[in-house]
């Protein structure tokens, strides 16, 4: 079963058209990412974070809201034994 000669072409261009489509479909992609890092690295800068040291920046926030945490828990745990005695109280 040979395609003829014109049928090959045109599934030849109809596979370039194709092509062409993607590239452009893509390269808007990437412009639009490009254009988001852009704004990402900007807002890096005017947070005063270097955009090659954020991950260690997120680790420093990440240790610390762990620390805050841990205080809080504790904290309402001591909130909670002292009012331990007027819960005892309360019921009797």
């Amino acid at each position: 079963m040979n395609k003829s000669k014109r049928q090959r072409l045109d599934d030849a261009i109809a596979r370039r058209d194709a092509a062409q489509s993607t590239v452009q479909k893509h390269q808007g992609r990437l412009s639009a990412a490009e254009d988001r890092m852009a704004e990402i690295k900007a807002e890096c800068a005017e947070r005063g974070v270097p955009p090659e040291k954020l991950d260690r920046a997120i680790s420093q926030l990440e240790l610390r809201y762990e620390k805050a945490v841990t205080s809080f828990e504790n904290d309402i745990k001591d909130v909670e034994g002292k009012l331990a005695p007027y819960a005892k109280e309360g019921r009797a």
